[in-house]
């Protein structure tokens, strides 16, 4: 079947095919469902002999065929930050103290370094801060 070549084994008792590439069984009835393996991105064709297949990907690949790249695969958030993968990009989600796409920039008033009650307000593009005292407080921290 399929283009393979039989001959008869040990008399006319039995026979042996040798199929073409893509086919295999006793007859070559089966089609190979990895021969050209459809798995894209270097992922591995695992055939489960009823003529379907799984992919094994490769790290930072997902899908059917390893047909997604996984945009967290390079880690792309700092400081701590969960990457969570959404519509086709992704997401980081900062840890307290920090914003950003990839959580890069630092919060200044994160903890609040303003004592006493006082309110933290980033200053120079977020590398400073500057303390709002309430009544009765003052100093840089509002410590006196």
């Amino acid at each position: 079947m399929n283009g393979g070549t039989c001959r008869p084994t040990n008399g006319n008792s039995g026979y042996q095919c040798i199929c073409p590439p893509g086919y295999n069984g006793q007859r070559c009835e089966n089609r190979d469902a990895c021969s050209p393996n459809p798995c894209l991105n270097g992922g591995m064709c695992i055939s489960n002999g009823f003529g379907g297949f799984s992919c094994q990907c490769p790290p930072g690949f997902s899908g059917q065929r390893c047909e997604d790249r996984d945009p967290c695969a390079s880690q792309p958030c700092i400081n701590g930050g969960t990457c969570i993968r959404e519509n086709g990009g992704f997401r980081c989600a900062c840890p307290p103290g920090y914003s950003g796409i990839r959580c890069e920039i630092r919060d200044v008033c994160q903890p609040n370094p303003c004592m006493n009650g006082g309110t933290c307000r980033a200053t120079n593009g977020n590398t400073g801060f500057q303390c709002m005292c309430p009544p009765g407080y003052n100093g840089q921290r509002c410590e006196n």
